[in-house]
């Protein structure tokens, strides 16, 4: 049921308890209204932070890296749990941001606790739409088909967010028909990584290529850990010193600032910028991406905004069953 959903995300998020995982606060449990409290991301999700370009001209390269860092290091504590925990749908929706743009991942609702001795089946579920089925391995594109839960699922889509977070494209973007893109997907066919997508002035472009590459890999076993990923990652990171990091999420909320100063501006009165549109394209194939957390055919209905204009009290969401 939809509470018991609701209820199985609270769980996990209670005991995945970690820097890079959305905090959970409390939980509202009333006979007309079910809901989780969670820790309230002012700077959206990294979706928004990619995609919305008017917002965000320029997202320097050390900020890209030090996100892609932090996704690694919480996904691999998931991983790394008893039972290891399975996110099984992460993407750019699902990476929300706090004031300083670290890295919170959040929506656990298709997770999986990953028992050894047991072999899961996807078979009572139906196969995601929309935006999900870009970061999902071809070997899940079959929903009757009994698959192992695998740590390798999670690494395919890390790798499809590498690469959006380093071309700031949407994946797949040409593709209208999500059909057409589990063909070629299951075909061997992956995104580009040719100049175009991956410009010739990232820094480490070689290393990023090879990291993309064998995340995506067809063989599930091929696919590194987030441990690999991180020992290849962490010295890249120390290239870049702390004030160029501080300066660039400065330049962050500058932007932010200076595009609802500019909203507040054209709309002729004071606006809650918090509910302007940040006008970002949608990929075709994703689901409208509305502040909600998408938790199987369970949408969490965030009423943050509401409440965030209580002064007295903490920012904080509200993720309802109904």
């Amino acid at each position: 049921s939809d509470r018991n959903h609701l209820l199985k995300e609270a769980e996990i998020l209670h005991k995945a308890r970690f820097s890079y995982i959305l905090p959970i606060l409390g939980i509202c449990n009333e006979p007309e209204f079910l809901g989780i409290v969670t820790e309230y991301m002012t700077n959206g999700s990294l979706n928004q932070l990619l995609h919305g370009k008017d917002v965000y001209p320029n997202i320097p390269w050390c900020l890209r890296f030090r996100i892609l860092y932090e996704i690694a290091l919480g996904v691999n504590y998931l991983h790394n749990m008893n039972p290891p925990l399975l996110h099984h749908d992460l993407k750019t929706q699902n990476i929300l941001l706090d004031d300083e743009f670290h890295v919170k991942i959040a929506d656990f609702g298709m997770s999986k606790w990953r028992v050894i001795s047991m072999s899961q089946s996807r078979s009572e579920t139906s196969l995601p739409e929309g935006g999900t089925i870009i970061y999902m391995p071809p070997e899940d594109y079959n929903p009757i088909q009994k698959t192992r839960a695998s740590v390798k699922h999670d690494i395919y889509s890390y790798a499809i967010i590498t690469w959006e977070v380093m071309s700031r494209k949407q994946p797949f973007e040409e593709v209208i028909n999500p059909l057409q893109i589990m063909y070629s997907v299951s075909q061997g066919q992956r995104l580009d990584l040719s100049e175009e997508s991956l410009s010739m002035d990232l820094p480490h472009r070689v290393l990023i290529i090879r990291l993309i590459g064998s995340g995506w890999a067809q063989n599930p076993d091929e696919r590194p850990s987030f441990l690999k990923c991180l020992i290849d990652l962490e010295p890249v990171l120390r290239t870049f010193d702390e004030i160029a990091m501080l300066e660039a999420v400065i330049q962050l909320k500058r932007s932010k600032s200076l595009y609802e100063s500019r909203c507040v501006y054209k709309s002729g009165k004071k606006a809650d910028v918090e509910q302007i549109s940040l006008n970002i394209p949608l990929n075709p194939q994703e689901e409208t991406y509305s502040g909600s957390i998408q938790c199987d055919a369970l949408p969490l209905r965030s009423i943050s905004p509401d409440i965030s204009r209580l002064k007295s009290v903490p920012k904080y969401n509200i993720l309802s069953s109904g």
